[in-house]
């Protein structure tokens, strides 16, 4: 290879590195920001998916008066490796609310005519461990958290919505969050 074609191949290959430049300059910057906290909990996976049987309820002992109600069926939601800052959870329970109360849930196929239709005039009304009402889509109390495992103690009760309730399946589904304080 001669010195002009050295020299021109030099050249194009300073060229094409100058040009190639331009392709990794920055045109703006990012920062990335955040902090490194102790998780709040975790929920157990016992309490992600539960199962609160409200037993066999005669209609007679709901019957006649709207609030009348079953014996309480208690419940546990379990919260895992809560750290030093989760001091408090408060939980809020949602699902398709009832037509005559809209605090409390509905049941599944309430009202429906069919070969299975529910129990009507009743609903599921879910407490704190008080016996407290917690309306569907509010908050409950807070509860106080320790470092580490806690437990969540509620209940469930059937709870007449009309003077006349109908005997049938009574089940619903709540969904719940826990929101920490």
């Amino acid at each position: 290879m001669n010195k002009k074609a050295a020299f021109i191949n030099f050249a194009a290959l300073t060229v094409a590195g100058l040009v190639s430049q331009g392709a990794f300059a920055a045109d703006g910057q990012i920062n990335f920001t955040g902090q490194i906290v102790d998780t709040p909990c975790s929920i157990a996976p016992s309490s992600q998916n539960l199962t609160v049987p409200l037993g066999n309820v005669a209609r007679s002992s709901l019957n006649g008066t709207v609030g009348k109600k079953s014996t309480p069926a208690k419940f546990t939601i379990n919260l895992t490796g809560c750290g030093a800052t989760a001091v408090g959870a408060k939980v809020t329970f949602t699902g398709t609310a009832d037509t005559n109360d809209a605090t409390v849930l509905k049941l599944a196929n309430a009202g429906t005519v069919g070969t299975t239709a529910s129990a009507a005039g009743v609903a599921v009304e879910i407490e704190d461990s008080t016996g407290a009402k917690i309306a569907l889509g509010a908050q409950s109390a807070s509860y106080a958290l320790g470092a580490g495992d806690n437990a969540l103690q509620f209940q469930a009760a059937y709870v007449a919505t009309q003077p006349a309730v109908t005997s049938g399946p009574a089940n619903a589904t709540a969904q719940f969050t826990v929101a920490y304080n």
